[in-house]
């Protein structure tokens, strides 16, 4: 993973207070619904999102009785500003350190005996917010989970979601693999993931990444995992 260096450094200076812990309603130790991972990832864009405006609005046109060197300058001294509090966010946040899991749905599509492999499917997408000219949401390169942006219903929208076209293969015995599909009904993908905070100074804007850690395919009812693959 790599991190914007001033998201890894904690700013020495003094910044005015703004951001709190707008997460303290998510306990990382409960896997969360698609419904409520929803929540988390708009929980965290929409703080950064009130920065964002914050800083447009006082950058956004000079004043009639500043000269182009002073505006220059009052731009320059805001980003600075700007930049520590997103850092300051992320610090609050505890971006760094707090995991989340959330339950998708995972699809028994076929057994193949003589393989001993089971074909796997996910139909769960978990919506986030578009990219916006402020704020954009993307998921680091990795194998398994990726964000899909497209149009529906004159909207647009995003949707994180598995790479299960074409379907994951599981190499699984033919005992596990009739227990799996007896319960059928309780059997997800335990996807779980960081945050991720950057800011892009070219286009002005701030890159909330999602980071997957680890995927895992369990029993919901029982916790019981039956796979499970750490994402470096």
């Amino acid at each position: 993973m790599k991190v914007t260096t001033f998201l890894l450094l904690l700013s020495l200076c003094s910044v005015p207070a703004f951001s709190q812990n707008v997460l303290e309603s998510f306990d990382p130790n409960q896997t969360l619904t698609p419904e409520r991972c929803y929540d988390v990832v708009k929980t965290v864009w929409d703080g950064l999102k009130l920065l964002s405006e914050s800083y447009h609005a006082e950058t956004s046109q000079k004043n009639e009785f500043e000269s182009t060197a002073e505006y220059t300058a009052r731009v320059q001294k805001s980003k600075d500003e700007y930049v520590n509090k997103i850092r300051k966010f992320y610090s609050d946040n505890k971006l760094n350190t707090r995991v989340y899991s959330v339950w998708m749905k995972a699809d028994l599509a076929k057994y193949d005996a003589d393989n001993q492999t089971y074909g796997l499917k996910s139909p769960t997408n978990i919506l986030v917010q578009p990219k916006k000219n402020e704020v954009a949401i993307s998921v680091a390169d990795n194998k398994y989970v990726t964000l899909t942006e497209k149009n529906s219903g004159g909207y647009r929208r995003a949707y994180v979601h598995l790479n299960t076209n074409p379907e994951f293969t599981w190499f699984v015995n033919k005992q596990t693999a009739q227990e799996a599909k007896n319960n059928e009904a309780n059997i997800f993908f335990k996807f779980s993931f960081m945050f991720d905070i950057s800011f892009n100074e070219s286009a002005n804007q701030i890159n909330l990444q999602i980071v997957p850690k680890k995927l895992a395919l369990m029993n919901q009812g029982d916790n019981f995992t039956f796979w499970s693959d750490d994402i470096r």
